[in-house]
């Protein structure tokens, strides 16, 4: 599996099952991500020991680098070691459960925190005001054990029963039960038994689901997937029509309950006669459709992988586009990145040069897009000869007053 893996991304201690002990491991993906300012969910990541080489699967969305807009973000500041303002959630020691601060009022010597329980009537809290040197996780704590389903591999962790500090090293299955691994402070490695609900489905279980969940919305193509399950993963084998329907089941089967998530080993279907040129010119029709407003974009195209980067005047961005371009045959893989220009500039100039292209009868069976950006014109689109490509700069030329201009129209 680790040459299907190819990208090491990321090294993170992690509880080893073989080494019975917290390693560095390498973090790996199938495509080249960047774990700063967060990850997708959902993104398979093969957790490889450095030590002993022995593999396991989990998800972006289990790792504290994930977006936070994908993970849940209930930590729990403890009083003496985190900054506090009002909006946090507060634990103090000793306490049977942590409070929601709804103000922080300071003396010389003390700290008053207005705090309500479980959306009971208002407490003044009065404690000693505290002089905090360094902050080990200034977002707070996941409180354990309460709070184990919730825990991210990589958080800071509070346990309030052993009155101790540490982290979340992973996730294992003792044969019976999921547990969550903690290393606490003082180098004691903690499993924790996670709640009945967090458990993961038994494996004829999920796959049957999984199966089911196939047979009725992917009918026609489920016959042509096999599926494995194991500790709440899914992994697929087999060939697809298109990158569209492929995409389409990663995404269904992640949306069903109980499933961590999905390792997708299917292939698209590629016709030996497809080839890259062929692929390309697909792609150039579909950007140059009249609805879709895009303007400096570039396409390339690599053993059926799309690469594609465009622009678009802010809030115009298709968002039917990367549907259309993956049911394009021979489409493997599909990167399209388009930025939003929010100042757009001579856009009056643009679209008059449009329409005078448009009326002209000498350039009937063109089409002719007409942009501005970093300060140079584009001519974008395709026309059918040599003479209408030349036609068209020459109009351009007539009502701009600049030479910096980018000729890119096809002849077709």
């Amino acid at each position: 599996m680790r040459s299907q893996f190819p990208h090491r991304l990321y090294t993170q201690g992690l509880f080893c099952r073989r080494c019975q002990k917290v390693t560095e491991h390498g973090l790996y993906a199938r495509e080249a991500y960047s774990t700063f300012g967060g990850m997708e969910p959902h993104v398979p990541l093969l957790c490889c020991c450095d030590s002993c080489g022995t593999m396991f699967v989990a998800f972006s969305n289990e790792f504290v680098f994930c977006d936070h807009e994908y993970v849940n973000q209930d930590y729990t500041k403890i009083y003496g070691y985190n900054r506090i303002k009002a909006g946090n959630w507060v634990y103090f020691k000793g306490a049977p459960k942590p409070g929601l601060i709804k103000s922080v009022f300071q003396t010389p010597d003390k700290v008053i925190l207005v705090v309500t329980y479980d959306g009971g009537p208002y407490q003044n809290i009065e404690m000693p005001r505290v002089s905090l040197e360094h902050e080990e996780s200034p977002e707070g704590y996941r409180l354990l054990p309460v709070q184990s389903a919730q825990t991210l591999l990589g958080d800071y962790i509070y346990h309030a029963i052993r009155d101790q500090f540490g982290m979340a090293v992973g996730m294992v299955n003792d044969g019976e039960k999921d547990k969550l691994v903690v290393l606490l402070n003082d180098k004691t490695l903690v499993f924790i038994t996670l709640p009945p609900l967090a458990q993961n489905l038994p494996n004829d279980k999920l796959c049957a689901a999984v199966q089911s969940k196939l047979s009725q919305v992917f009918p026609e193509h489920c016959d042509k997937i096999s599926i494995e399950v194991g500790q709440g993963i899914v992994y697929l084998n087999g060939l697809v029509k298109n990158l569209s329907i492929q995409r389409a089941i990663v995404k269904c089967i992640n949306a069903i309950p109980k499933v961590r998530g999905c390792v997708d080993f299917t292939r698209v279907l590629v016709s030996p006669f497809t080839t890259d040129e062929q692929i390309e010119k697909d792609v150039l029709v579909q950007l140059e459709l009249p609805g879709t407003r895009l303007f400096d974009y570039n396409v390339n195209v690599q053993d059926g992988k799309v690469q594609i980067e465009a622009h678009c005047f802010e809030n115009e961005r298709p968002k039917d586009l990367e549907n259309r371009l993956s049911e394009i045959p021979g489409v493997r893989d599909l990167i399209c990145l388009v930025t939003e220009v929010s100042d757009p500039m001579n856009v009056d100039v643009c679209q008059k040069v449009e329409t005078e292209l448009s009326s002209s009868a000498f350039l009937r069976g063109a089409n002719i897009r007409v942009s501005c950006n970093n300060r140079k014109y584009l001519l974008e689109g395709h026309v059918q000869s040599l003479l209408q490509k030349e036609l068209a700069l020459a109009t351009l030329l007539k009502n701009v007053k600049t030479t910096s201009i980018e000729n890119r129209l096809r002849i077709v």
